[in-house]
C-alpha cells in the first residue's frame, strides 16, 4: 500500500505516513474478500481508489465528503455521498443503504462534536468483528477543534473511558459510566492508540474465565488434590 501511495499518479491522496503500518494491519483480513469499507472525509477521492486497488474486487467502497467534487471519485465498487458527518440524516442515510460496515474510517472535519456524533452514529452499525479507525486525533488536544488536554470533549479522553469501562467487571470503586460508554466496551475487543489514531476493534462478548489446567505437580500439591487457590495476577 505504501509503494501505491508513492507512485499514485491519480486522483490525489493525502495521508500521514505513519499511519500506513496500521492500515496494513488493520485491513489485511479483509484484502479479496467481500467487506464494505467507509471513509468519512475523502476530499478529492484517491483514498477510495487507494482502499479500492488494496483490498480488491470484492470490496464495497463508500465515501463521504461536503465537497461535491468528491463525486467525481465514483467508479465501479466506489460511491459517494455528498454531505456532513454532524449530519443524522445523512449517516442514516449511508446505515439503511450500506450497513454493516466492515471498516469505518473517519478522516472527515477532525472536530470533536464531529467525530462524536458519526462515532455515536455509526459504531452500532459496524459488523461484529468490524473495525473503526479515527484518523488526525492530534485535533484532540487543540482548542479551535473542541479539544485540548485533559478535555471532556475529546475523543482521545472519550476512548480512555471505554478503556476503564472494557475493565468495569474488575473495578472494586463505585463508578457509573454512561449507556454508550458500556455499549461500545462491550463489543470492543481491543482500542489501539497510536500517534494520531484510535483503532477500534469490535469483537464478540465471551465469558471472563481463566482455567489453571495441567498435571499436578507433588511439589505443588503434596496431597495430590486439586487446588483452588485464587491467583492475583490473572
Amino acid at each position: 500500500m505504501w509503494t501505491d501511495f508513492l507512485t499514485n499518479q491519480q486522483l490525489p491522496i493525502h495521508k500521514w505516513a505513519h499511519y500506513f503500518p496500521v492500515y496494513e494491519d488493520a485491513l489485511g483480513r479483509y484484502r479479496n474478500r467481500s467487506c464494505t469499507l467507509l471513509e468519512i472525509g475523502c476530499n478529492k477521492g484517491g483514498s477510495l481508489h487507494l482502499w479500492k486497488r488494496h483490498l480488491g474486487p470484492y470490496a464495497q467502497i463508500v465515501g463521504m465528503d461536503i465537497n461535491p467534487d468528491s463525486a467525481q471519485a465514483a467508479s465501479e465498487q466506489i460511491h459517494v455521498e455528498i454531505g456532513s458527518q454532524s449530519d443524522p440524516d445523512t449517516l442514516k442515510r449511508l446505515a439503511q443503504r450500506f450497513a454493516p460496515f466492515d471498516i469505518i474510517i473517519d478522516d472527515g472535519s477532525h472536530k470533536m462534536s464531529d467525530i462524536e456524533t458519526s462515532f455515536r452514529f455509526l459504531f452500532e452499525h459496524v459488523s461484529v468483528d468490524g473495525i473503526y479507525i479515527v484518523e488526525d486525533l492530534h485535533t484532540a488536544y487543540w482548542d479551535e477543534f473542541g479539544g485540548g488536554l485533559g478535555s471532556r470533549n475529546s475523543f482521545i479522553e472519550f476512548s480512555k473511558s471505554v478503556v476503564d469501562a472494557m475493565h468495569s467487571s474488575y473495578v472494586r470503586e463505585t463508578y457509573n459510566w454512561d449507556d454508550f460508554t458500556l455499549r461500545v466496551a462491550k463489543s470492543t475487543r481491543s482500542i489501539r492508540f497510536v500517534d494520531s489514531m484510535i483503532i477500534y476493534e469490535k469483537g464478540r462478548d465471551i465469558r471472563k474465565y481463566a482455567p489453571n489446567l495441567g498435571q499436578i505437580s507433588p511439589l505443588d500439591n503434596k496431597h495430590g488434590e486439586l487446588s483452588f487457590e485464587h491467583n492475583s495476577n490473572v
